[in-house]
């Protein structure tokens, strides 16, 4: 990986609240939904959530383990002063996340058994349930790459509006600003703050709410300023293992953690900040941000914004920097609400 280049890499075992690494446990007792996007070593994975996906046919729920699938965050931008929303697919909102995807073990319809770090969703096997690894221990530490998810300026999709980081606002930058609120620093993304769990890309392409359209590649985040290396776009799910379309190889994930989707519709260009997501764990704040993860390459750039390159970097305006984290809304986190099945 690279600190301070757009590389994200999903979730990865890092420590233990309570314990050491040593403690950290990857259990077998799941299988992978026939109904699942592919999954890569990273991703975070939730309980089947939909009734029609438990049925014992077309591989529905094997009635022995539990099943799993992709948690595929899908972005539905709001008006001014409303907060975005960020839900799992097929999963009602707050669906809790049972665990972080390690690798899978099948059998091939030959007979061939198979251990890798990914599963490509379509796989052929010899019909008996796939078996997914997944660390779903609540109280391990992950290590994440921050970026962003939305943001360029409206006619020119190939500049970041946010910035990729964790952000103390003043009023007027980074300007991510709060539902419902205008920017100041109470709704900065701090050490300690709620953030969520992201993959991909888009950006409001119009006027009006829910509109989006996939940026066609990220070059730099201030109109008229000079490209900087390893500021590009995100990669997709669509593109997993495809190389040419800037896709991540198989076995690593797309999921970054992302501080801010505050953007507006009509012209997602940041004047505000009032439409952001909420930071409750049964909202959008999947992640509690535990510090920087301590690694000599991973402190700041020696400039901040790069639209100022003499201005020194620091935590707060360096992009792409990773952090520590948690899982908040964890399955098996005791007081937390179990799968609702719709």
């Amino acid at each position: 990986m690279a600190y301070g280049i757009n590389s994200p890499f999903g979730l990865r075992t890092y420590g233990h609240l309570i314990s050491g690494v040593d403690d950290i446990k990857i259990n077998s007792n799941y299988t992978i939904s026939g109904n699942s996007f592919s999954l890569n070593k990273g991703d975070p994975v939730i309980y089947v959530p939909q009734n029609a996906q438990y049925g014992v046919v077309a591989n529905g729920y094997q009635g022995k383990q539990s099943e799993i699938m992709l948690y595929n965050p899908v972005v539905t931008s709001a008006a001014a002063g409303n907060a975005t929303t960020v839900v799992g697919a097929n999963a009602a909102a707050g669906q809790p996340i049972v665990g972080v995807f390690q690798g899978c073990e099948y059998y091939t319809p030959n007979g061939t058994w198979v251990s890798q770090e990914y599963w490509q969703a379509g796989t052929a096997t010899n019909g008996k349930p796939v078996t997914a690894l997944i660390c779903d221990d609540p109280y391990v530490v992950y290590d994440i790459q921050l970026s962003c998810y939305t943001g360029a300026l409206f006619g020119a999709l190939t500049q970041f509006v946010l910035l990729p980081c964790l952000q103390i606002q003043d009023g007027t930058w980074p300007d991510t600003g709060g539902p419902n609120n205008t920017p100041t620093i109470v709704n900065s993304r701090v050490i300690g703050s709620n953030i969520t769990l992201m993959t991909g890309s888009n950006v409001g392409a119009a006027a009006g709410v829910n509109t989006t359209a996939t940026m066609t590649g990220i070059t730099s985040w201030q109109n008229g300023a000079a490209a900087v290396a390893g500021y590009k776009n995100n990669p997709l799910l669509a593109n997993q293992g495809n190389a040419a379309l800037g896709g991540n190889p198989w076995g690593v994930s797309t999921f970054y953690a992302c501080p801010s989707l505050a953007f507006t519709n009509a012209n997602p260009l940041v004047t505000n900040g009032s439409n952001d997501y909420s930071q409750l764990p049964a909202a959008a704040g999947n992640l509690r941000v535990l510090g920087f993860t301590p690694d000599p390459k991973n402190v700041p750039a020696t400039y901040g914004q790069p639209t100022n390159v003499a201005t020194a970097g620091n935590y707060f305006n360096t992009p792409f920097l990773n952090v520590l984290v948690t899982i908040n809304n964890h399955a098996n986190k005791p007081g937390n609400v179990g799968v609702t099945v719709a």
